[in-house]
């Protein structure tokens, strides 16, 4: 998220004929790396290049190597009009199966008996990479969020008008959220906060 490019919103890249063009042909706004600016056409571009790296869809890597090992067999995920799998959106999981991804990496990686993903790759694509406020900050789609010196650390992933995939590493605990918030999705973070983190049992 910190490419530099401008980002004018998924309402004015939908309609344009290709995505990828269009996010790579908007100005640069910053030096590269020095400031975060969220866009959904950032995360395509990475859907993009897996794509042309793999010789397979995002969704086919996704089955082959997270979704069939973790039994997630009821998903939708859309794709473009180019058929590159959408980076930024476009992905529907059942909440069982959305906290089966908190699980694999609240274990580092590994699920049941087997290692899915590297420990040393959940290590870092869950530390923070950039600053967004005091507070909070950004790794590789992965937010992560210090209330205080007692409370601790989460990380998190964050969908649309509230879906969450909220991991606790200190409390072993993960917790997922589905709904259709308009306004303040960041309540259930504090919530997290005021009403559970404090009374699990570490």
């Amino acid at each position: 998220m910190t490419s530099g490019l401008q980002w004018p919103g998924n309402n004015d890249m939908i309609p344009s004929k290709n995505w990828v063009d269009f996010v790579l042909s908007q100005p640069i706004d910053q030096p590269p790396g020095k400031e975060m600016v969220y866009s959904c056409g950032s995360s395509h571009l990475l859907s993009a290049i897996l794509q042309k790296a793999t010789g397979l869809h995002t969704e086919a890597f996704a089955e082959k190597y997270l979704f069939t090992p973790l039994g997630i067999t009821n998903y939708k995920w859309n794709c473009d009009g180019q058929d590159i799998t959408i980076g930024g959106f476009g992905l529907t999981l059942t909440t069982v199966d959305m906290s089966k991804i908190g699980t694999l990496y609240l274990d580092k990686g590994r699920w049941k008996t087997k290692q899915i993903v590297s420990s040393q790759w959940v290590e870092e694509s869950t530390s923070p990479k950039v600053n967004v406020d005091e507070s909070t900050s950004y790794a590789y789609h992965w937010w992560n969020l210090t209330y205080d010196n007692q409370i601790g650390r989460i990380f998190f992933a964050s969908g649309l008008e509230g879906q969450y995939i909220i991991v606790a590493p200190d409390y072993q605990l993960v917790t997922v959220l589905t709904g259709s918030m308009k306004d303040e999705t960041s309540r259930p973070l504090w919530y997290m906060k005021d009403y559970l983190l404090p009374y699990v049992i570490q």
